[in-house]
C-alpha cells in the first residue's frame, strides 16, 4: 500500500475496492481501484448504480 489513508479522508484504509468513477454520464466511466476506511466503503457500497458523489465526481463499487 503506497498511502496508509483513504483516497476521501485521513483515516487508515480497510480495504482496496475496484471502482467506476465518472463526472456526468455513467456508461463514460474510469475504472481503477482504490483504498476506502470503513465509513467511505460503506457509504460508496451504499450509493449502488447511482453513485457515490464527491467533490464532483461519482463512484461505485464494481467495473461492470
Amino acid at each position: 500500500m503506497a498511502l496508509e489513508r483513504c483516497e476521501f479522508c485521513t483515516a487508515r484504509p480497510i480495504e482496496e475496492v475496484a471502482v467506476s468513477r465518472w463526472v456526468r454520464d455513467p456508461d463514460d466511466c474510469e475504472r481503477l481501484t482504490l483504498w476506502f476506511c470503513a465509513k467511505h466503503l460503506q457509504r460508496v457500497k451504499k450509493a449502488g448504480n447511482k453513485g457515490f458523489a464527491h467533490r464532483g465526481l461519482f463512484y461505485k463499487v464494481g467495473f461492470w
